[in-house]
């Protein structure tokens, strides 16, 4: 009853709102997001291929695997980037680009301590060490799925989908009715009206299919309500 009951108010947690992005990405795939261990290790190397643009340079064995050593060192050397640009926006201030590297790192950082709390999570449901530190060759030689729940696999899916791609454009609608549409500066012109006319469609479609995801699960509730009380 405990788990129904937790289950049903991640649900309703997850329903109260909607968000919407549109990112500008160089290259498109196409591709599903794979097995959650690849998906693990394709998130660490994208941080760890970031991280090294920008000019903090990890060791290439700290991003071969999605593990939790991974992400902590990940997570450390954006916090310590993150430290290094807020000293410097204090004394003589932030370029628009270094602005943009700074939400960048704090994206990093944050989404790093998300997938490390995934598997603390993870260590507590199930009783055992869970520090998944595996490659691409021990992955493939049939490692047992990870005992994801719902909400864990739903979030390392964004996480992936949305890696360190620019977010240009993003909506964020409330059950109570706030609407807050974010813009990034050198999309908010005339001469980027299409890209706002793409979004405004992709949210008009989300708002759609979010309407009738909550009446279908408003309807299941009603049944599963039923068979509780009978």
């Amino acid at each position: 009853m405990n788990s129904i009951k937790e289950q049903i108010s991640t649900i309703a947690h997850d329903l109260m709102n909607l968000e919407v992005n549109t990112i500008i990405k160089a290259d498109i795939t196409g591709r599903k997001m794979p097995n959650p261990r690849h998906a693990l290790v394709d998130i660490a190397q994208k941080y760890g291929m970031k991280l090294a643009a920008l000019g903090f340079v990890l060791n290439r064995d700290d991003i071969k695997l999605g593990s939790f050593s991974s992400f902590h060192k990940i997570r450390e050397t954006a916090r310590g980037a993150i430290k290094s640009l807020e000293a410097k926006a204090e004394t003589k201030g932030l370029s628009e680009a270094e602005e943009a590297d700074f939400i960048m790192l704090q994206r990093i950082k944050s989404m790093s301590d998300q997938i490390k709390g995934i598997f603390n999570a993870l260590e507590k449901r199930t009783g055992k060490e869970c520090k998944n530190d595996f490659g691409r060759e021990d992955i493939e030689k049939g490692l047992s799925p990870l005992r994801l729940n719902g909400d864990e696999l739903v979030s390392i899916r964004k996480i992936w989908e949305v890696g360190v791609q620019e977010i240009a454009i993003q909506t964020v609608i409330q059950m109570d009715g706030d609407v807050i549409t974010r813009v990034q500066p050198q999309y908010a012109c005339v001469k980027n009206d299409e890209l706002h006319s793409l979004h405004n469609q992709a949210v008009s479609t989300s708002i759609n299919f979010w309407k009738e995801l909550i009446g279908i699960v408003n309807d299941c509730l009603k049944s599963l309500l039923k068979l509780v009380f009978q």
